[in-house]
């Protein structure tokens, strides 16, 4: 009994000596994941293996995670994802919270080992050098397919500086589906900036009131793509028609595929999303896969400050949004 009370005692006085680096060398993180913007399907069942995993808020405002040259980021897939070994390229993305804008060229290496996928910094990329930073690793992963539906637990490690113990690690949660929904998706290409990337910021804007936002791209599909076996639902002629000025729909041909709604500071009564007609076919940027695609923008009130909310949502698919405030 007495050499046990002596091993614990000793264990707690090397505890007490641990440095301060050392203690508070791994840090959580709160990881989301949802399919590529750029994809129909890549969280469908069996389909090519396309996510973004978001561990830092999207809001420009807040900070991502500065990484010096040879710092990573790490996901692990679990087995049910399959590389076929085919040979077709599985590249990595880092972005700073909005879709189609990492640094160009890419300032990584990306390697794959087994399940887990890794992309290594060949340069720094830090806060406020690019934006706000890094906030999501994008997987595109072609000689990967996923896995039957179901809930999979995906793990992340950042790695920001190779010379310091520091980690930040976290596991996301993606939904595989067993068939592609109806899709739409809010992409930068439209917003100015680029080509080549960086584009601007389409999902979080400011603007002088009385302003019109940056054009903001909406990608839409319909249900049932399947990339893998070369099948791609672009959907074409989908119009917005308002019922109101907060509230409308989603139209093709004179059917309801889906709603909008527009959230607007108090007392704004002078306020529009526009578009520049229904949705026609139109290429994603990365991927090249054909897609229907709307271009709109929000008309602010001249005479009211505030932030609006610009929410699109298709039945029986997801929603997505983006934000303008009016200064």
């Amino acid at each position: 009994m007495r050499r046990l009370f002596v091993l614990f005692a000793a264990a707690a006085l090397l505890l007490a000596f641990v440095p301060a680096t050392m203690a508070m060398s791994h840090q959580s993180l709160t990881v989301s994941v949802v399919k590529a913007p750029v994809t129909p399907d890549g969280t469908t069942a069996r389909s090519i293996t396309d996510l973004v995993l978001t561990f830092v808020d999207i809001d420009p405002t807040v900070d991502g995670i500065s990484m010096k040259e040879g710092g990573s980021i790490s996901a692990r897939l679990p087995a049910g994802f399959v590389d076929t070994g085919d040979g077709t390229d599985n590249t990595t993305a880092i972005l700073q919270g909005w879709p189609q804008s990492p640094p160009f060229p890419f300032i990584w290496d990306t390697t794959v080992v087994g399940n887990r996928v890794t992309a290594t910094l060949t340069a720094d990329y830090l806060v406020g050098a690019f934006g706000p930073g890094p906030k999501q690793f994008h997987l595109l992963l072609e000689s990967f397919r996923n896995p039957g539906p179901g809930l999979y637990e995906v793990g992340l490690v950042v790695r920001p500086d190779p010379a310091s113990s520091v980690r930040y690690h976290g596991t996301g949660t993606v939904v595989i589906s067993p068939r592609a929904a109806p899709s739409v998706e809010i992409v930068s290409v439209f917003s100015g900036g680029g080509p080549p990337p960086p584009f601007n910021n389409p999902l979080f804007q400011t603007v002088s009131a009385g302003d019109d936002s940056l054009d903001v791209g909406v990608y839409f599909w319909e249900r049932g793509s399947f990339v893998a076996d070369g099948i791609v639902n672009p959907y074409l002629d989908v119009d917005i028609e308002m019922n109101n000025l907060h509230r409308g729909r989603l139209t093709q041909l004179g059917h309801t595929v889906g709603r909008i709604e527009i959230e607007a500071p108090a007392g704004a009564d002078e306020f529009a999303v526009t578009n520049d007609g229904p949705s026609f076919l139109g290429s994603t940027a990365v991927t090249g896969l054909d897609v229907g695609v709307m271009v709109v923008r929000l008309s602010t009130d001249p005479d009211v400050t505030g932030d609006y909310t610009v929410t699109f949502a298709m039945i029986d698919g997801n929603t997505k949004e983006f934000h303008v405030t009016a200064e």
